[in-house]
């Protein structure tokens, strides 16, 4: 649906910048504001465009304040097809937007993200809000870690619950009500210093999630009839990852990553991560990623459905409950204008970031991602 893919996005802006480096603090700064401008492109010509921008804040009590700012902009084309084609009305009767109007004309949807976080010590809580035309979304978060072995050890408990309000918009294709979901998260993080240039972690989250969690725009073809999509209203999901993190000598470091998911829904998947990052200059870096990604399909995807019951009641046009594989691509440039020109008051406060990715995967889907990101001290 066309919210779930902003917040997706947004989920993997926010944790593309909490993935890169931060350039070096100045002596006596401790308050930091970060922008980000994030393009998505894929292969249909979904565009989405974020703004983002992160602020640090001391306050009293050896306590720290950071918000979050995302404010997201998602354009989806227009349908292409001449009007009245069995093409045309294929694409209108799928689409996962409302047709609430002209489905030749392109929609836009706007989002707006706001999230703050209060740490002090080891423990810290959090508040997310994020408001659209069709769906409100609020979360409550609490963590705690701590260090032992001389700090050699740190392990961290976490939790959060979210509670969505879900209000689609008119569709001229079928009947839409008002919804809500619910989740529920735990996570447990051990991190272990192996050497002085090696770190080992290890992790488990869960997630209970009850309430609408298919499209409620998207029809799915079943007995020979246009039926509405229908996905089971609660799902648990679980999920472990190793990482492991070397410096090497030559100014690089390496990241390997790998992550076991699966759920009641009958997906399994394993995906492999591997990262290396390489200092070209002071201040100045490049980072190279490679993701790849397989899973099987839920155990109520089927690519046509015999009645319009489906299985067991559920049925889904989503591929990415059906069984595929992905591969992505990246590359980073990063320079810290601090290190390049450390005679200048006004560029040492500066850092700059360029990345592109490219992701495609085994159901024909593929996608184009560029950012660009700046980084000011104050």
């Amino acid at each position: 649906m066309t919210c779930g893919l902003g917040r997706g996005l947004a989920a993997a802006a926010f944790g593309a910048l909490l993935a890169t480096p931060a350039a070096a603090q100045l002596p006596g700064d401790s308050n930091t504001a970060n922008g980000l401008f994030r393009m998505f492109v894929d292969s249909k010509h979904v565009l989405v465009r974020s703004l983002v921008e992160d602020f640090s804040v001391p306050l009293r009590g050896d306590a720290d304040l950071s918000l979050h700012w995302n404010h997201e902009r998602v354009t989806i084309p227009a349908i292409a097809a001449p009007a009245g084609s069995q093409e045309a009305i294929d694409a209108i009767t799928t689409a996962s937007r409302p047709i609430e109007g002209d489905a030749y004309q392109d929609f836009e949807k706007t989002r707006n993200e706001l999230q703050g976080e209060v740490k002090r010590g080891g423990a810290s809580v959090g508040y997310y809000h994020s408001i659209e035309s069709d769906y409100l979304a609020h979360q409550v978060s609490a963590s705690y870690d701590r260090g032992f072995r001389d700090e050699q050890t740190n392990v961290s408990v976490g939790t959060s619950w979210g509670w969505d309000d879900i209000k689609p918009l008119a569709d001229q294709r079928s009947v839409t009500r008002a919804d809500h979901k619910n989740t529920l998260h735990l996570n447990a993080v051990a991190t272990q210093i192996l050497t002085p240039t090696s770190v080992v972690r290890l992790g488990v989250e869960y997630n209970h999630v009850t309430g609408l969690q298919h499209n409620p725009y998207r029809l799915v073809y079943a007995g020979g009839a246009s039926v509405p999509e229908r996905h089971p209203e609660t799902r648990d999901r679980r999920d472990a990852f190793l990482r492991f993190h070397q410096y090497l000598d030559n100014r690089s470091s390496l990241k390997l990553d790998y992550r076991l998911y699966d759920d009641d829904w009958g997906i399994l998947s394993h995906e492999v991560t591997g990262a290396l990052s390489q200092y070209v200059v002071d201040g100045f870096y490049a980072r190279y990623q490679y993701r790849w990604y397989t899973q099987s399909a839920a155990d109520f995807w089927r690519p046509e459905y015999a009645t319009t019951q489906g299985v067991n009641g559920y049925l889904t046009g989503d591929y990415r409950l059906s069984r595929l594989s992905s591969h992505l691509f990246g590359v980073s440039l990063n320079a810290d204008l601090g290190a390049l020109a450390p005679d200048s008051p006004k560029l040492r406060r500066f850092a700059v970031s360029l990345d592109y990715e490219r992701y495609f995967n085994s159901n024909n889907y593929s996608a184009d991602i560029l950012e660009t990101g700046l980084q000011f001290r104050f």
